[in-house]
C-alpha cells in the first residue's frame, strides 16, 4: 500500500483530485496506491485483507473527521474522500453480486 502524495498546491489538482496509479502485480504481490484511508480500505477489502464492516467503518470515520474538523466541502480532501467513497461502495456492491 504506497499512500499517493503530492507537492503541488491543491489549487492545481484537476477538478477529479490527484490521479492515482491503478493497481498492479509485481512478483505476484499486489501493489495498490491511495490518497486516503478510505482508498486504503477499499482496497484492502478487494483483496480480501478487510471485511465490508469495517470499510464501512473507515468511511463513517473519514467523513466525521472532516466535518468536525470544519474542512469546507470544497476542499481538495473531500474531494479525494468522496472519489474513494464512491470506490468504498462499488466495492460493496461487488461483494454483494
Amino acid at each position: 500500500f504506497l499512500h499517493v502524495v503530492s507537492m503541488d498546491p491543491p489549487s492545481s489538482y484537476p477538478p477529479s483530485g490527484i490521479p492515482i496509479p491503478s493497481p498492479k502485480l509485481i512478483n505476484g504481490r499486489p501493489l495498490v496506491f491511495f490518497r486516503t484511508y478510505v482508498g486504503a480500505a477499499a482496497r484492502a477489502t478487494q483483496l480480501g485483507l478487510m471485511e465490508d464492516d469495517g470499510l464501512m467503518r473507515v468511511v463513517e470515520e473519514a467523513e466525521r473527521s472532516l466535518k468536525d474538523g470544519g474542512v469546507p466541502k470544497g476542499s481538495s480532501k473531500w474531494i479525494d474522500l468522496e472519489r474513494d467513497i464512491e470506490m468504498a461502495y462499488r466495492t460493496l456492491e461487488l461483494d454483494l453480486s
